[in-house]
């Protein structure tokens, strides 16, 4: 362990390095404004743009409020040196230089503005770094990067360093600062890039040596006087010591403990993990297993992180400097995966350090056969699937888990959790084909109206056998794993290609009462794309479903929104009448049919009614190209794609910005007048218990509500009946539920996680004081709430303020609300 603690303290100097050249002036991007850099552009250059995105990309991978504290703290502490006469010793390496140059000057008096004051001031606002907000650039000039770098009126003393230089300040352009930042950042990489993890390891004990590359580095660029700003330090006489000597006095100043030149390294090191992370080409993209790597500072991380899925059904481990991801199922599954560093001892300890969300996905090949004829429904029979493919695919299976079951007789540790992921593997991939069931032969034509002609006695019969099979491959891994679980199954009737306008599909009660009972999950109709996938027990009697495909202009006739998918109306009858409302939410997948062009998280399920849009959320799945929302009820229903915009959440676009457009244009969140979102305002509960239902598609009109404050007329009753028949709500006392109460952050985090249990299957935290341990204050969460507030921490939905504190009973912000339904959103 003590190899793999200095492995990432080398990796984290080595970004400290980065972090103290790119936050003061000797820096990457803390000199473009130093010596009167030239505005005079109609619009930012493509340097400003890369820099100010690279910036936010940084800002980004900052986490939670407080790791972002103590930066907003350094920034206060540096932009108050200049108001202290004390500080100027600070300074006194530049400012020696600074004087001595001036005495030689035949006009002294043009340099009235490079006081030591004033250059501790302008030393003291270039700590660009300091911020933890991010950079925002409206009017794309630039200026909000200048803004950022320097104030205006300091911008005079700039010019006056340019001068006492040598260099007019109007032949400095941002071209010039972008030429030397990026010969900086090449410079200091050039320096490591050949160094082993080993030898940076031996870096991080060695303070000396480290200071000689930074050095070296940095006289590199100082001596290169092509480079303009190079050009104008060297001709004032400042050398490469001066500028670390007051780097290194001012980041001290501001940064005592250094936390926050800490927490800017971390997210400079999250930053490189992350967007390097990308799967490998050890499988193919159709497998229930993929590997995904990723590098820091151009090289692989060693074994140090821990890694966890938020998915049940996706297991996580490292192999060979890969992360290894299995599925247990098939169709799409998507996961959170996080990367935790595994340090006991250090404060760094389970410190996140990958969080990327991934997607794993098997569409198996079909494994029935059909044939014109037969009894039964008539037509499109299926052949039983005993001695068959399926008995054939099962046996082959049973064939590999005998042979695993024999490698793990010796197997320790790593690899025998290897094999039992195999095993998983195994098992899920042949689940996966003996669940497919071909029913293209069993469709007939007649004009624009397809029908399905199902032989239901040998469906059936088909379904006990997957069934009966699926029973034994789980007996067989759980006698190698005795903590494996049965995986859902999910039964897909796929009807092929229709090309008829509409489609007619009996569903005989018979069919859903024999899913059930045999333990099936789901029952999934599949046709060009389009999918529909339900409980047996949503329907209790004979049933019809009939698709139709609509013109688009039944969708373009009643809005501008982009169009991502066919538009579609669906129905169910029974005994000849309409199905108005299901007893279970039937999901529905439409196919996007052009990705490229959308912004895919703001793709919404929209329902045509009346000469509008109602929106009813969804999640658009990548690997399937398809987007997945459920309903329960049917009409006309399409995808669009949802850009809603409000002119008010600038204050918190930094940390809340994305996540508020994103759920609002899922219909989750609304404004509260024309383009305002009010993000500081408060939640009432029954506004939380609207964003609840609406984010995981819970509305149920047979739902009631038996509070005396929710009355009939009430717009929340729908909202608040189905929270509370969901098991997400409760009174705050006997007969009430208080609907215009504020929601505590504690209370939010428990309905989330109520959600999470009841609608992804999350298993509670085993021991709650655990997960609550870094809360100063989690004897202040009430005790009723507990367990939600330690599964929604662990689950990544909620995350503590600053200080370690949870503030459990703080009212949440609507911002704080709209991240929190973000997160639930992606998992």
């Amino acid at each position: 362990m003590k190899m793999k603690k200095k492995l990432v303290v080398s990796t984290m100097a080595a970004s400290l390095v980065f972090s103290s050249l790119a936050g003061l002036p000797m820096s990457t991007q803390g000199l473009l404004e130093k010596i009167g850099v030239s505005t005079a552009q109609a619009a930012a250059p493509t340097g400003v743009k890369t820099i100010t995105d690279e910036l936010n990309k940084i800002y980004s991978y900052l986490w939670t409020d407080e790791e972002k504290a103590p930066i907003s703290q350094a920034r206060a502490e540096l932009n108050a040196l200049g108001n202290n006469d004390s500080n100027l010793a600070l300074v006194s390496e530049v400012t020696s230089r600074v004087n001595k140059k001036i005495s030689e000057s035949d006009d002294s008096g043009q340099f009235d503005q490079l006081s030591e004051k004033n250059i501790l001031k302008l030393f003291s606002s270039l700590g660009l770094f300091f911020n933890a907000e991010g950079i925002t650039d409206e009017k794309g000039d630039g200026t909000g990067l200048q803004d950022a770098l320097v104030r205006k009126e300091l911008r005079p003393i700039l010019k006056q360093l340019a001068i006492l230089g040598g260099v007019n300040p109007k032949d400095l352009t941002i071209d010039d600062a972008v030429a030397f930042a990026t010969a900086t950042e090449a410079a200091l990489k050039g320096q490591i890039a050949n160094l082993s993890f080993e030898q940076l390891a031996m870096l991080a004990a060695k303070e000396k040596d480290m200071k000689d590359i930074i050095k070296a580095a940095a006289s590199n660029v100082m001596d290169n006087k092509t480079l303009k700003f190079s050009k104008v330090l060297s001709n004032i006489g400042i050398t490469v010591e001066d500028v670390t000597a007051v780097t290194n006095k001012i980041v001290g100043a501001v940064d005592k403990d250094r936390a926050a030149t800490t927490n800017i390294a971390i997210a400079l090191l999250r930053s490189e993990a992350n967007t390097t992370f990308a799967r490998t080409s050890d499988y193919s993209e159709n497998s229930l297993k993929q590997k995904y790597q990723f590098t820091i500072l151009g090289k692989a991380l060693p074994n140090i992180l821990k890694w966890t899925s938020s998915n049940a059904r996706i297991s996580a481990s490292y192999e060979e400097g890969k992360v290894a991801l299995s599925m247990n199922v098939s169709g799409l599954e998507t996961t959170v995966l996080e990367g935790k560093l595994n340090l006991p001892g250090t404060h760094l300890d389970g410190l996140v350090l990958v969080r990327k969300e991934v997607s794993l996905s098997f569409t198996p090949t079909s494994s029935g056969s059909g044939s014109k004829g037969g009894g039964g429904g008539g037509g499109g029979a299926i052949s039983p699937s005993t001695g068959g493919s399926v008995g054939q695919a099962v046996a082959d299976a049973q064939k590999s888990l005998e042979d695993l079951k024999k490698q793990l007789k010796d197997a320790t540790g790593d690899k025998k959790q290897q094999l039992l992921d195999q095993a998983k593997a195994q098992v899920a991939e042949t689940i996966a084909k003996i669940t497919n069931v071909d029913l293209s032969t069993a469709i007939t034509v007649s004009g624009d109206k397809a029908v399905a002609k199902l032989d239901v006695a040998a469906l059936v019969q088909q379904i006990k056998d997957i069934a009966d099979e699926s029973k034994k491959l789980f007996a067989s891994l759980k006698e190698l794993d005795p903590n494996a679980t049965p995986s859902k199954l999910e039964l897909n009737l796929n009807l092929g290609a229709i090309t008829a306008k509409s489609l007619e599909v009996p569903l005989s009660k018979e069919l859903f009462n024999t899913a059930k009972e045999n333990g099936i999950d789901k029952l999934a109709l599949s046709m060009n794309g389009l999918a529909l996938a339900m409980t047996p027990g949503t329907f209790n009697a004979d049933t019809t479903l009939t698709v139709g495909k609509k013109e688009t202009s039944a969708a373009t006739s009643v809005t501008q929104l982009p169009l991502a998918s066919g538009v579609f109306e669906f129905e169910f009858t029974s005994n000849g009448s309409k199905v108005t409302t299901f007893s279970n939410p039937v999901e529905l997948r439409l196919s996007i049919e052009d990705s490229s062009r959308l912004d895919t998280e703001k793709l919404v399920l929209a329902k045509i009614v009346d000469g509008k849009l109602e929106f009813y959320g969804g999640k658009y799945n990548a690997k399937d190209k398809q987007l997945r929302a459920v309903r329960n009820s049917f009409s006309t229903y399409t995808v669009v794609e949802n850009n809603v915009v409000f002119n008010d959440t600038a204050s918190v676009k930094a940390w809340a910005g994305r996540q508020i457009e994103v759920a609002a244009a899922k219909g989750i969140l609304e404004g509260r007048g024309d383009k305002e979102f009010v993000p500081n305002g408060t939640v009432t509960r029954a506004e939380f218990a609207k964003m609840i239902v609406k984010t995981f598609g819970l509305e149920d009109a047979s739902a009631k509500a038996s509070f005396t404050d929710v009355n009939d007329s009430d717009w929340f009753k729908p909202y608040v009946a189905a929270a509370v028949k969901s098991g997400l709500v409760n009174g705050r006392e006997e007969g009430k539920f208080d609907p215009n109460g504020k929601i505590t952050r504690a209370e939010m985090a428990t309905i989330a996680a109520r959600a999470l249990q009841a609608v992804n299957g999350v298993k509670v935290t085993a021991d709650v004081d655990s997960a609550l341990k870094n809360f100063d204050d989690a004897k202040a969460i009430h005790d009723s709430l507990k367990a939600g507030v330690a599964l929604s921490v662990g689950q990544g939905i909620v995350v503590g303020e600053e200080g370690n504190k949870f503030n459990p009973n703080a009212d949440s912000t609507r911002a704080q609300a709209a991240v929190v339904i973000y997160r639930l959103l992606n998992k």
